[in-house]
C-alpha cells in the first residue's frame, strides 16, 4: 500500500477494526518513510467479481486456431485479430496451442 503523502510503498498495518455488521474493515496504518499515519477502509461486496479468464487460454475453436496456425492466406497477427475479432496476443495464444498439438 502507497503512503497518501510520500507516496512509499514503505508502510505498516499497526492494528485492525473488523466491522462486520457494517460490512467493511478499517486498518490504521503509518509510513515508514515520512512517519504519517493514514486510515483505509475496505469495503465489503456481496456481488461475485468478474472471473476473467485463466492466463492462455484461448477463447478461439480448433479450427479457427488451425487457420491461424498453417496462415495459408499469409496474414499478420493484426490482421488475423481484424478476422476474428480478438486481441493480437489471442492471435498468439492460438498459435502455441496448435503447436503443442502437432
Amino acid at each position: 500500500m502507497k503512503c497518501p503523502e510520500c507516496k512509499s510503498k514503505k508502510t505498516r498495518v499497526s492494528s485492525t477494526d473488523h466491522h462486520p455488521i457494517e460490512d467493511f474493515t478499517k486498518r490504521y496504518c503509518k509510513c515508514l518513510s515520512c512517519g504519517i499515519s493514514f486510515t483505509t477502509i475496505e469495503k465489503y461486496s456481496n456481488t461475485p467479481g468478474k472471473p476473467g479468464r485463466r492466463k492462455n487460454n484461448c477463447i478461439l475453436n480448433d479450427h479457427q486456431c488451425t487457420m491461424i496456425a498453417f496462415n495459408n492466406l499469409n496474414l499478420t497477427h493484426t490482421q488475423w485479430a481484424d478476422v476474428y475479432n480478438v486481441s493480437p496476443s489471442d492471435i498468439s495464444n492460438a498459435k502455441k496451442r496448435i503447436q503443442k498439438i502437432i
